[in-house]
């Protein structure tokens, strides 16, 4: 959708942002903040970045879904920085999850008071949508890495959430930067193929 102002992030700056969580993410979990702001340096300049678990799942995946654009030594360096959050996660994986269920609660809030605050409103709810799922994108990817530690009442909220969404939206083209559309198919990221 031309006009968005969600717009692709180029794998570079997933890349330099990704290393800068990663750095981080041992102290980040065991410290147990859902959000922790980042000064990162990036190809295109100096960027605040919100690290959460949510946005490293994405970046990460993200970065495995564009593996193609990537120079080999980019490639290289995403594999390797794949493997070290893996392993950090994988160590700390009950404190790691617990902020993955807070931060699932805070974004589905998010959410519930976008609708709330755009009942009525359809021209703002349709500006501001590409911009708000972004919780419900981060939602999917966090669902999916807790697999069946998702506990019910999450899934309950997240079923209310999605069943708000498709009262008030209808199909159509996706949302976000053109380039993204391959990394986030229809199927799976329903949400990213409907406005309001």
């Amino acid at each position: 959708m031309t006009g968005s102002h969600l717009l692709a992030e180029t794998p570079q700056v997933d890349l330099a942002v990704v290393a800068a969580e990663v750095d981080e993410l041992e102290e980040y979990i065991i410290k147990g903040d859902v959000y922790r702001t980042l000064r990162v340096q990036t190809p295109s300049g100096t960027q605040m970045v919100q690290m959460s678990a949510g946005d490293l799942l994405t970046r990460l995946y993200r970065l495995e879904s564009m593996r193609e654009q990537l120079a080999p030594e980019e490639r290289s360096r995403a594999k390797d920085l794949a493997l070290t959050a893996r392993s950090t996660i994988y160590s700390l994986r009950t404190r790691f999850h617990d902020l993955l269920k807070r931060e699932i609660k805070t974004r589905l809030d998010s959410l519930n008071w976008f609708l709330d605050d755009v009942v009525g409103d359809s021209k703002r709810a349709r500006v501001e949508y590409p911009f708000e799922i972004r919780n419900r994108q981060r939602i999917q990817l966090m669902a999916e890495e807790l697999a069946e530690d998702l506990t019910p009442e999450l899934k309950q909220q997240i079923a209310r959430v999605d069943d708000r969404l498709r009262l008030i939206a209808k199909p159509a083209g996706f949302l976000w930067d053109n380039q993204l559309e391959p990394l986030f198919p229809r199927e799976r990221f329903w949400y990213l193929y409907v406005s309001p």
